[in-house]
């Protein structure tokens, strides 16, 4: 291993965040995390998005990117090409019977040629004289050159620019409790989700224009984030709120 995917770790480590709070502040997802951290580049979609995210994360964490770039790249083995190998064969001497034999087959066969083409000769002459004359074929029908149907180009992958923009539609609410706590969700009207959650575990809710926090039993267990920006504290531990109403209005106040 060539080691940035340590170095990045170390770098995470030292500002003390966890893998959840990496998530939040580079947008970048918690399994391709671990993947940059412990260089099992095979789960992402390409070279690009390795290091389009090796470049994001290392700038996050104050890291010289370009350094981690070279490092990631000094880490690709070429397959080395094949040498093909000439194959050494011994030639057989033919014994010295055998040339006279050869040139004398071909001796005939060429006597025998020449005998068969001055038989055909006269053949010829006679079709020449004969008042037959062979009936004119129909010229083939011209063909229209058809234009081939070029195929529709392959589909462009999105950039990791791209990728982190495209979390941003609609509401992505994250619930991230620090104590335990009981909490009932309402997403678009719906009911979603209800029950107590212990400490040091989150929960990712997404809506299309409203999240509604319609309980929460322990408010300064819980901590928010809208899209990527986190809201004010809830309350105190131990205080039990509701109603608490998420909508695109609230992310404008953030």
């Amino acid at each position: 291993m060539a080691g940035e995917g340590q170095m990045l770790r170390a770098a995470r480590e030292e500002k003390q965040w966890s893998l959840i709070d990496t998530e939040e502040t580079t947008k970048i997802r918690v399994r391709y995390i671990q993947a940059l951290e412990e260089e099992n580049y095979g789960i992402l979609p390409g070279a690009t998005y390795v290091k389009g995210y090796l470049r994001t994360y290392a700038k996050q964490l104050g890291l010289n990117s370009d350094e981690i770039i070279a490092l990631y790249n000094d880490s690709i083995v070429l397959e080395a090409k094949p040498v093909l190998e000439s194959e050494h064969r011994s030639v057989r001497a033919r014994p010295l019977w055998l040339r006279p034999v050869i040139i004398g087959s071909m001796a005939v066969l060429a006597i025998v040629l020449v005998v068969a083409i001055a038989g055909l000769l006269p053949s010829r002459k006679k079709g020449a004289d004969s008042p037959y004359s062979p009936t004119v074929l129909p010229s083939a029908p011209k063909v229209e050159a058809v234009t081939p149907v070029t195929s529709s180009p392959p589909p462009v992958l999105p950039s990791p620019e791209n990728v982190a923009a495209a979390t941003q539609d609609g509401l992505t609410a994250q619930l991230v409790f620090t104590q335990a706590c009981w909490v009932e969700v309402r997403v678009d009207g719906q009911p979603s989700f209800q029950g107590t959650f212990t400490a040091g575990t989150s929960k990712e809710v997404k809506g299309t224009s409203k999240i509604e926090l319609v309980s929460v039993g322990n408010a300064g267990g819980l901590s928010v984030t809208l899209n990527g920006k986190a809201l004010p504290s809830l309350g105190k531990s131990g205080e039990v709120v509701r109603n608490v109403i998420l909508t695109p209005d609230t992310l404008k106040s953030l």
